[in-house]
């Protein structure tokens, strides 16, 4: 069915005349986009192109702060997992001599299922607060 098909006509009693263009003609025309600099004079443009630059310079800046932090947190959070795991190894080995190694698979099984599953849930906790996902643009 064309759009001619569900427009009516004006002479059929239509509110709108029949010369008023549709909203997918206005939409497809190129538009001219005008530059609000060109009505600016020279001093005003050049302290808009310096404000420009300054604005970038400081995103850079304070992207390049983020991802040092970035880097020292991830670094630190590291050394605390690899603490972590390094005691937890110490307190079974301690438990292991205490107890003469006659130790249940079930015990093994959940001390070790639990330093993983705090290993890999604290790295991805830190993950996603360090690198959140991007946000979408509405």
């Amino acid at each position: 069915m064309s759009d001619e098909e569900d427009q009516p006509d004006a002479a059929e009693g239509s509110s709108q005349p029949a010369d008023l263009p549709k909203a997918s003609d206005v939409l497809a025309r190129p538009t001219l986009a005008t530059d609000p600099l060109n009505d600016l004079d020279p001093d005003h443009k050049r302290r808009y192109h310096e404000a420009a630059i300054k604005k970038l310079e400081i995103e850079a800046k304070q992207a390049d702060d983020d991802r040092e932090m970035r880097k020292d947190i991830a670094e630190r959070v590291f050394k605390a997992i690899s603490v972590q795991v390094i005691i937890a190894d110490v307190a079974f080995l301690i438990y292991g001599f205490w107890n003469g190694w006659e130790i249940p698979g079930s015990t093994i099984s959940a001390w070790l299922g639990a330093v993983v599953v705090q290993v890999i849930a604290v790295g991805l906790v830190i993950a996603r607060s360090l690198f959140p996902p991007e946000k979408k643009q509405a």
